[in-house]
């Protein structure tokens, strides 16, 4: 009897190794799915296409050293070694356009274009526009992210959406 139970408890414990080890790599490949890093590699990405390193550091004042897929593959992440300067650029079909009027701080943009957008965000800044069949959203974080340079973000990343060939 007390072998039995023995048995049974070793392979109760040996299935819920089995289970967390199972349970890690489904987490993982969930984690990568939502962060888009399952649709392909960051070069594959339009997003990722659209600014350099360089480019993207001049807009959050930081030095980017990271790249990668963001918003379940729409978007890209230009992210600073110390993580505090980011800028995220967002394509999605313009049904999911979505302006928050009612944060403080929010600026309409009509001279960028149709309901364009500006406001303060978690320490940063947001931005988006409606442009044809897209809606473009970016984001600024960092020391250098200024409601200026946010906005240059936003009608440069709008050139270059039209000027890159669709997916």
């Amino acid at each position: 009897m007390n072998r039995a139970i023995l048995i049974v408890g070793c392979w109760f414990w040996a299935t819920s190794i089995v289970g967390s080890a199972q349970s890690k790599a489904d987490a993982e490949k969930l984690a990568r799915g939502l962060k888009g890093d399952n649709a392909g590699q960051v070069g594959d990405n339009r997003q990722c296409k659209m600014f350099t390193k360089a480019e993207a550091s001049r807009y959050i004042g930081e030095t980017v050293i990271h790249v990668e897929n963001a918003a379940l593959g729409t978007g890209c992440q230009w992210t600073s070694a110390s993580e505090d300067g980011s800028m995220l650029v967002q394509v999605v079909p313009a049904r999911y356009h979505e302006r928050p009027s009612a944060a403080p701080g929010f600026k309409k943009l009509p001279e960028v274009g149709p309901q364009a957008f500006v406001v303060p965000q978690s320490g940063g800044w947001q931005a988006g526009a409606l442009q044809g069949l897209h809606s473009i959203q970016v984001k600024a974080s960092g020391k250098g992210a200024t409601e200026a340079k946010t906005i240059e973000l936003l009608k440069e990343s709008m050139t270059r959406d039209a000027a890159s060939p669709t997916k």
